[in-house]
């Protein structure tokens, strides 16, 4: 059986990757942007085709898809660019030139997700929210591991839980004691920057909150 976990970059999904590995499960699940990678200087084109993405899923693999606001997404997208991938990308412009850039911004991470909402709405994946994992964390590593068929002992999700906090996380990237790359320091960048919600506030001025508010349709 194949297993899927399907996020736009910069969804958090560090967090359960995290847990995950620590409940030895890192060769059972495929982690993967779906064709929106942001990590080619050469801006390669990104995959809009909705019809082979439904194809795609008609196999029988399970796929779990992680949401988050986009105004944080898309934040955090942009640290990513000029930190870590500094030299991918050279990107020299404003924040606010940025969620509104044709290949990193705003219309891109929306139909990105407009997409994966219609393919759980279709019963072809799990969604859960980043946002649901700082309500309950636990909760959600439980739902993600049923879902995939997975059996581990409340003891064991319970002891992964607290090994991904982004406190145990933050210090382990900065001592470089993780195996992975995806947990390294990279342009002196760190992948576990804020790890908060709502947290876009303190890099947006109020007018490029007001500009993604209404592109997204969020009304708090």
């Amino acid at each position: 059986m194949r297993r899927e976990f399907v996020s736009f970059p910069k969804s958090g999904r560090s967090w359960l990757r995290y847990a995950l590995v620590q409940l030895g499960l890192k060769e059972q699940i495929v982690f993967h942007h779906d064709g929106f990678e942001y990590n080619d200087g050469s801006l390669p084109p990104l995959d809009f085709d909705f019809n082979a993405k439904l194809l795609r899923c008609q196999n029988d693999s399970l796929r779990v898809y992680l949401h988050r606001d986009p105004r944080d997404v898309i934040v955090s997208l942009y640290f990513q660019v000029t930190g870590r991938f500094s030299d991918f990308f050279q990107y020299r412009g404003s924040i606010s030139d940025f969620i509104r850039h044709p290949y990193f911004g705003a219309k891109n991470l929306r139909e990105f997700q407009r997409q994966w909402d219609d393919i759980c709405s279709r019963g072809l994946a799990f969604r859960i929210s980043y946002e649901d994992c700082h309500r309950d964390f636990s909760h959600v590593l439980r739902s993600v591991l049923d879902y995939y068929e997975i059996f581990a002992t409340s003891d064991a999700i319970e002891a992964a839980a607290r090994q991904a906090t982004f406190e145990n996380m933050r210090a382990i990237e900065q001592q470089g004691l993780f195996d992975e790359p995806w947990l390294r320091l990279r342009n002196g960048s760190a992948k576990v920057r804020a790890g908060r919600m709502g947290g876009f506030r303190d890099a947006l001025c109020a007018d490029d909150q007001a500009y993604l508010d209404s592109f997204f349709n969020i009304s708090i």
